[in-house]
């Protein structure tokens, strides 16, 4: 008997050793991890514990073993394998819902997510043809999910699809805006007999390299005079040039949150510019043409002052690094509106727009360009700045109560144009 409680107490002793070694290393693990973000980032208290968990879990499973890649195609592959991973884990858990009908299937060739809902109780015939990111290397339809299954939910219109187009750098430019131009016709073409679609009523968005997606097709589509002409478009920090990596957001960006795992300048940057990101970092690679171009169309006193004070980065660009090579190799890309829309110099009689920024993103500032010159031009344009939100952050709209605000501020502008467009 005394030989088996000495037995306990020794399990017992080894038992509590154990869980304080955990916690021991628990807890340095968390101080080696800890990273002060930005004091703007997010609003509220539980938003901000949220990424606290959320920043370093990125860092840890791809940002940091990213850095160790050999090659900038090690990288993203280790990049996209890690965030479809980590998507499937915080997204859906099931491919049903009830309220909506689902499926994926191809459209001309293209992979597309569709969803419409259940008895067709909707509050417009209108459609939504939603555009992922993902710097033209990055994303898909499966990580886009969570998302784009909680949109067609709130918009309730008859039709919601997520076009699932070709990457880089396996598909060239401009396989990627051909895939998405080929959705947009199918539904015109189908949407009425197929779904009850008015073909007047599509609005088409997206976000990041999505949102420069979008932009070049209704510029495209104008440029044709197709009809019927798309309704609205809807930028979600959109990329919309490559000429200019030393804007005030992207310079605030370096200083204030380098090291950090939230998406920077190397998505951004990660097509045309793909190989040589590094070098573009100090405007390198920007040809005398494509300088005079971005000079003409990117007025950076249309910014707000906060976004010019020294809170967010007057600190003097880095010298430029010129390589003939690379300007050789991107400058048919940089002046061209197919690929960066901010260089289209006529935006008149475009589709009525919302275009959404946020403070903490390299293309903050390219955003309230746009904007503003869509304004210029005549083009019906709200423009939402979210000065605690940072780029990418409607994948996290389960986790944060920003991201579900901005939820809530599309679909107000999205579901107004379709009632509006009743009376037109």
């Amino acid at each position: 008997m005394a030989g088996d409680k000495q037995k306990k107490k020794g399990s017992h002793l080894i038992a509590g050793g154990t869980i304080v070694r955990v916690g021991v290393l628990v807890l340095l693990m968390a101080a080696v991890l800890y990273r002060p973000l930005p004091e703007k980032m997010t609003h509220s208290t539980i938003d901000k514990v949220a990424m606290h968990i959320i920043e370093p879990v990125l860092r840890l499973s791809y940002y940091y073993p990213s850095r160790l890649c050999p090659t900038a195609y090690c990288m993203m592959y280790w990049t996209r394998g890690t965030l479809n991973t980590l998507s499937r884990l915080i997204g859906p858990m099931f491919d049903w819902d009830p309220n909506l009908l689902m499926e994926t299937t191809h459209w001309d060739g293209v992979k597309v997510r569709v969803y419409h809902p259940r008895n067709n109780a909707t509050e417009s015939d209108g459609a939504i043809i939603f555009i992922h990111g993902g710097g033209f290397v990055l994303g898909n339809t499966e990580m886009y999910e969570s998302v784009t299954r909680t949109m067609a939910k709130m918009m309730s219109t008859r039709l919601f699809v997520s076009i699932d187009y070709r990457l880089a750098p396996e598909t060239v430019f401009p396989g990627g805006l051909e895939d998405c131009e080929k959705v947009l016709e199918y539904v015109i073409d189908n949407g009425p007999s197929m779904y009850g679609v008015d073909p007047r009523k599509i609005v088409v968005m997206g976000d990041s390299a999505g949102g420069n997606l979008v932009a070049a097709i209704t510029q495209r589509r104008r440029a044709r005079k197709a009809e019927p002409k798309i309704l609205g478009q809807v930028l979600l920090y959109p990329l919309l040039q490559m000429s200019d990596l030393q804007t005030y957001s992207y310079r605030y960006f370096r200083r204030e949150m380098d090291g950090l795992a939230v998406v920077g300048e190397r998505t951004a940057s990660a097509t045309a510019l793909f190989r040589y990101a590094e070098a573009a970092t100090t405007n390198g690679h920007v040809g005398e043409e494509a300088r005079r171009l971005r000079e003409q169309l990117m007025d950076y006193n249309v910014l707000p002052a906060a976004f010019r004070d020294d809170a967010n980065g007057t600190d003097l660009p880095q010298p430029v690094q010129g390589n003939q090579e690379l300007m050789d190799y991107v400058t048919p890309f940089l002046t061209n509106p197919d690929f960066a829309p901010m260089m289209q110099s006529d935006l008149s009689d475009l589709p009525r727009a919302l275009i959404a920024t946020c403070e903490f993103d390299v293309l903050r500032d390219e955003g309230a360009i746009y904007a503003h010159r869509l304004k210029e031009a005549g083009v019906p344009t709200q423009w939402i700045h979210y000065e605690h939100g940072f780029h990418a952050m409607l994948n996290f709209h389960n986790e944060l109560e920003i991201a579900r605000e901005s939820l809530a501020d599309i679909k107000e502008w999205t579901m107004r144009v379709l009632r509006e467009a009743e009376f037109e």
